[in-house]
């Protein structure tokens, strides 16, 4: 009995034993060797290369750089300078000599406006104290003389015709020395309290009587009646200048032959020739 206990007690042990050793052997051994890491294979990476186009291949794509847009710059077209003539219709004019022997002198008048040459009515009649202007001749027409006879009322430019010719009775070397001391006067516009014009006469002629009678039934033809020279060569007195600076022309009655009657005051007529300054 007791050696058959013996037996088992072995038997027992002895299979624990062979247990052990067939579980160690199935189980691997660790160590403090640790396995190497994988080798890792470099990434290529992209680099920013710079190559001449006629060195790629024609199945390399080439990234081209889309132009610049630039915006343009927008220039203002220029402002159109405004014509100071156009602009004198229906003015309140002062016309001033600012030099020569007349200097001081001056003269006041209302330059009628369009509406004028459209229905004219009386706004021209003697003693209304109105000038008309013609623009594309650049072309005043004043009255001279007196209202009604009274010499306390002298119209606008009664005080350059009396200058020049005084009552009409002096000849024609008298009225040439007026005109040649009168040139080169210097003469203010001043529209609406505005000065606008500073000019110097240039010219000044007394026309004909033939020709006075034209210009005062074609004002528009001014410059053919200039040039044309009509009637006799002994009633035209001075002369006028031909020049490319801005000028306009100043006109008035003169008073002609004392045998005339004395309603025919406009039997001569005087162009004053006056340069814009600049």
């Amino acid at each position: 009995m007791l050696v058959h206990e013996k037996i088992m007690k072995f038997s027992k042990k002895t299979f624990l034993l062979f247990l052990f050793i067939f579980i160690i052997g199935c189980t691997p051994l660790v160590t403090a060797e640790t396995n190497p890491a994988p080798e890792q294979t470099a990434l290529p990476t992209q680099t920013a290369t710079l190559t001449n186009v006629d060195s790629l291949s024609e199945e390399s794509p080439i990234l081209q750089q889309s132009p610049t847009r630039v915006k343009p710059t927008l220039t203002p077209p220029p402002t159109p300078t405004p014509d100071p003539y156009s602009a004198l219709y229906g003015c309140q004019m002062e016309i001033r000599f600012a030099t020569g022997p007349l200097s001081d002198k001056s003269s006041n008048f209302n330059v009628l406006d369009r509406d004028y040459f459209y229905d004219k009515g009386d706004k021209f009649a003697p003693g209304k104290g109105t000038a008309i202007f013609y623009e594309a001749q650049r072309y005043f027409i004043l009255h001279s003389a007196y209202v009604k006879g009274n010499v306390l009322r002298p119209m606008e430019a009664e005080f350059l015709r009396k200058y020049l010719e005084y009552w009409g009775t002096t000849g024609t070397e008298y009225i040439e020395g007026q005109i040649d001391s009168l040139i080169g006067s210097q003469v203010v516009w001043v529209c609406n309290e505005d000065t606008v014009f500073e000019t110097e006469i240039i010219g000044i002629t007394r026309l004909s009587h033939e020709a006075s009678n034209r210009l005062w039934l074609e004002p528009e033809n001014i410059v053919d009646i200039i040039r044309d020279k009509e009637g006799l060569v002994s009633e035209w007195i001075g002369e006028l200048q031909d020049t490319d600076q801005p000028t306009f022309y100043v006109g008035f009655c003169g008073w002609g032959p004392q045998s005339l009657d004395q309603d025919r005051y406009t039997y001569y007529r005087y162009l004053i020739q006056l340069e814009v300054m600049p």
